[in-house]
């Protein structure tokens, strides 16, 4: 069966910065990974495991630690250079 990319759901869009879902093996159907992140759309870059971030707090909400990522300079957008 053909398969077709599909761009990958928008997390948050804050201060010029894009993060956007991973999915277990590549595959939309296989659901998000939990802890997995990107920055570039095309997924070609690796992805960043939110659990590295210096913002990171076990029981906060990923989109708030996300957010305090961009603002913090942890997390810029592909063209910028990605951590």
């Amino acid at each position: 069966m053909p398969y077709i990319w599909t761009e990958p759901a928008l997390v948050i869009a804050h201060q010029g910065v894009s993060v956007y879902h991973v999915y277990k093996d590549g595959y939309w159907g296989c659901g998000c990974r939990e802890f997995l992140y990107t920055t570039d759309v095309t997924e070609q870059a690796d992805p960043f495991d939110i659990r590295d971030l210096g913002s990171y707090q076990n029981d906060e909400d990923h989109i708030a630690i996300l957010k305090l990522a961009i603002e913090n300079g942890e997390l810029l957008s592909p063209s910028d250079g990605e951590v």
